[in-house]
């Protein structure tokens, strides 16, 4: 549905460099990267409202680089909504009908129908919608864009300016409204939870680079590079050598001198320098007495409890090592924590998952700042 071919977009403090990714019809893309990264100049280019260098912008097949924005059939919902004051909620719904052929009686008409799909028909008649909530003006913004009927839709930070709770309610609620409307979503976040709960694919951007594209499953369990690995808050991170490789495993010394036993990886040999680490989700703590399973059989450690940070419902356990001075982090969940009667100064043996390691070669990209 959307394919994007080498696509570079250069201004006077920003740039896209030789970005190229696929959009499925109604698959959800979100982008993913912190702040200055162009994620935005990202979405702009996709509408037409910036030219692109060089490279090509095609929507279900059709080359779409030099067209003007209202040739695209997209919508837009940028961080501001744009929602204008001095038209009522119904005429801000039913503003873009007319350019897009759409008789009047109809728009109204649609209009009244995605209102109450929304949870905002009790408010079509409100004469200012500065006076909307948050959320509401977030549903208003959708209806509008949904009433055109685009092909694609586009969001810029959809959910900064919302509560938590707000915020929450509608990101539930977007897929069911985009599965139904059989729409293609491309939506630009830094919000790691937001983009793992709506993605069906995820694209990371950063310093106007496109590191990887890959499912929720693959950005997350194997990050492609160590920019990618910083920006998902991988912190049990290590940098070290391989000291022998097998069929399906390896090991490596850290520049602690602590040996691990990592995942094989293809290409890597003995001598290699690597970088590898650990999601803090995927540290275990043993429970005495209890037979260990396989997954959790090798890299276990002694460790000693630091600090604990209560997360509201999760605990974020910081360990050191015994015998090593590295620090660790462990995320737990709230009932496992009282169940074991956590608390600083507390000695445990935890398992580092073997087959939870991402590992990557020792390159250039590991000074990259986020």
């Amino acid at each position: 549905m959307i394919r994007v071919e080498n696509l570079t977009v250069t201004g006077s403090n920003f740039h896209l460099d030789d970005i190229s990714f696929q959009v499925d019809k109604a698959e959800y893309l979100i982008v993913l990267g912190p702040s200055g990264a162009g994620k935005t100049v990202l979405l702009d280019t996709l509408a037409g409202l910036k030219k692109p260098r060089k490279g090509r912008i095609l929507f279900s097949g059709r080359d779409v680089t030099r067209a003007l924005p209202e040739e695209r059939k997209i919508g837009y919902i940028q961080q501001n909504l744009a929602l204008f004051p001095h038209l009522s909620v119904l005429e801000n719904i039913t503003f873009g009908a007319r350019p897009n052929g759409i008789p009047p009686a109809r728009a109204r008409e649609r209009a009244r129908e995605l209102a109450a799909f929304l949870g905002i028909e009790h408010l079509l008649n409100r004469t200012d919608p500065r006076t909307l909530s948050g959320g509401e003006k977030q549903r208003v913004a959708l209806a509008r864009t949904l009433l055109v009927q685009p092909d694609i839709i586009l969001m810029d930070e959809p959910f900064s300016a919302l509560d938590s709770f707000t915020r929450r309610q509608l990101i539930f609620l977007l897929p069911e409204i985009f599965s139904r409307f059989q729409v293609t979503v491309v939506h630009v976040t830094h919000d790691l939870q937001e983009a793992f709960l709506l993605g069906d694919k995820i694209a990371v951007l950063i310093s106007g680079r496109l590191h990887q594209v890959g499912t929720r499953d693959e950005i997350y369990r194997r990050p492609a590079t160590m920019a990618v690995a910083r920006l998902l808050l991988n912190r049990n991170t290590f940098r070290g050598r391989i000291i022998s490789v097998g069929c399906e495993d390896m090991l490596a010394e850290s520049e602690e001198g602590i040996e691990f036993s990592l995942p094989a990886v293809s290409g890597l040999r003995p001598g290699e320098g690597i970088n590898f680490g650990i999601n803090p989700r995927e540290v275990v703590i043993i429970r005495p007495a209890r037979p260990l399973t396989p997954r959790v059989q090798s890299n276990i450690f002694a460790a000693k409890v630091r600090r604990v940070f209560d997360q509201f419902g999760s605990y974020l356990l910081f360990l050191e090592l015994d015998g090593t001075g590295r620090e660790i982090e462990l995320e737990l969940p709230g009932y496992i924590y009282h169940d074991m009667n956590i608390s600083p100064g507390k000695q445990v043996t935890v398992s580092l998952k073997k087959d939870s390691f991402w590992v990557l070669p020792v390159d250039d990209e590991d000074d990259i700042i986020i």
